[in-house]
């Protein structure tokens, strides 16, 4: 009896430990396939979902994709645009910030393009996203009459030839100064159009400038805008002043304290100046008063730079492209009777000066300068890291009278850099004064206007600045 309970015991033992084995086994796996399921598909957000571009036009792709189980590669593709990019993550990532820069080809047929983001997970589980990029030219011309001069109740006429290689949809001529608002549709889509459309000025028309606009659109939804001007002064206009503000000045985006161009000797219709520009402070409009209006010259569009420029308060602003520079150094170029313009690098090679100073007398907390060198006020090289090339000193206090100019060291007048001006009793602010170096260059007389300031000299570009510190 105990023989055939233990062997019963033993029997139920025998069959219920590979039961419990199996179970295990399969518990096991069970748990080990849950560890590596295929998990949800990659998702994406923030993807532009469309782009408009013309041949040869950089483009960003961007977007914010996310997996829970780690992503093995992502690729970008479309075959008729030769883009082929393979992203491959050898480290375990959950999310990724796509920006990815392309170059549209030069000789892309005018249509529009699926390009193909595929995120694929781990476990080769894929989800595609689709860019429609829009690849098309905006209307173009060069002859079109934009520019008028007469009177209350003459007739006027806008001519040209006007291009676009899709198609134009309509031509617009505005300018509420004189009453115009017209368009002219073009059903048939041509490729060419030759604009003859008169105008009477009404005989109430205020007698001043006033300026509109001709906008050609075509049936790929780009468009082209043209500044018209319609002069009833009675005067030519001239442009004796014109400046240059934006987010590269030491003031960000201050009319008032924007830098003075100065006049081409060999064209007076052109002016020109050189400036300093860093990745983010790179963006300017020109303008021809201290002011944001009247004239205030940006682009049409600043990511389609060839639709020109627009004088207006809604212009678009115009990129320096620093590209890296710390500084960059531009040279700008400026034509606002045809509004055109131009940025180009200065490459000349300066040795960089070690050590600045500043001369002269009248500064509250240095009395023993009065023009002694050897008492000179240091300046700060190199200041935030800006650039190797430029100096400057904060907290510097003037007296009721002072007189101000560079030096390069504390043991003579080596270096004596003073200012390019006429008068040299000025007052404050200084703005993107021109130095002149040598012996004999003239100081700035300030009289009257004691206070804290700042005083900056960028050497490469041998300018100044000088502002009352608020």
């Amino acid at each position: 009896m105990i023989y055939l309970l233990t062997k019963s015991k033993f029997m139920k033992a025998f069959i219920k430990f590979p039961l419990l084995f199996l179970f295990s086994v399969l518990l096991f796996t069970s748990c080990d396939d849950s560890d590596t399921s295929d998990g949800p598909p990659p998702t994406g957000e923030n993807i532009t979902t469309e782009i408009l571009a013309k041949p040869g036009d950089q483009i960003s792709l961007t977007g914010t994709f996310s997996v829970e189980n780690g992503f093995s590669k992502i690729s970008i593709s479309n075959s008729e645009l030769l883009l082929d990019k393979q992203i491959v993550f050898a480290n375990h990532v959950n999310k990724y910030f796509l920006d990815y820069n392309f170059t549209v080809p030069a000789d892309a047929s005018l249509k529009i393009y699926d390009v193909i983001i595929m995120a694929e997970n781990l476990s080769g589980n894929s989800e595609l996203f689709t860019i429609k990029l829009d690849v098309a030219t905006p209307p173009a011309s060069e002859d079109i009459t934009l520019d008028f001069a007469g009177m209350p109740g003459d007739e006027i006429t806008f001519s040209g030839i006007i291009t676009d290689e899709q198609g134009m949809s309509s031509v617009q001529l505005v300018n509420s100064g004189i009453g115009l608002d017209y368009t002219i549709d073009l059903p048939i889509a041509p490729k060419e159009y030759v604009l003859n459309y008169s105008y009477t000025i009404p005989l109430e028309t205020e007698k001043k400038l006033h300026k509109g606009s001709i906008s050609v659109s075509n049936i790929a939804n780009r468009t082209t805008s043209f500044d018209m001007v319609v002069n009833l002064s009675g005067e030519d206009v001239v442009y004796e002043n014109i400046y240059v503000a934006g987010n590269f000045q030491w003031w960000d985006w201050r009319p008032d304290l924007a830098y003075p161009m100065e006049n081409d000797m060999d064209d007076s219709e052109w002016f020109e100046v050189n400036l300093a520009c860093w990745d983010g402070e790179e963006e300017f409009k020109f303008i021809g008063q201290l002011d944001w209006a009247p004239d205030n010259w940006g682009l049409v569009d600043q990511a389609d730079v060839s639709q020109g420029m627009l004088n207006d308060e809604s212009s678009a602003t115009i990129l320096l492209g620093a590209n890296g520079g710390n500084p960059a150094y531009k040279k700008v170029r400026f034509n606002p009777y045809s509004m055109q313009y131009s940025v180009e690098d200065l490459t000349e090679v300066v040795t960089p000066r070690t050590e600045m100073y500043i001369i002269g007398k009248g500064f509250t907390d240095y009395p023993n300068l009065d023009w002694n060198p050897e008492e000179a006020i240091p300046m700060t090289a190199n200041p935030n890291g800006y650039g190797e090339h430029i100096f400057m000193i904060s907290g510097l206090k003037f007296a009721d009278e002072v007189d101000l100019k560079f030096i390069g060291q504390t043991d003579g007048w080596a270096y004596d850099a003073g200012f390019d001006v006429e008068e040299q009793e000025v007052t404050a602010p200084i703005s993107w004064a021109k130095i002149k170096e040598g012996d004999g260059s003239k100081d700035l007389k300030f009289k009257d206007q004691a206070g804290t300031y700042t005083v900056l000299y960028d050497y490469y570009l041998k300018r100044a600045l000088i502002w009352k510190e608020e």
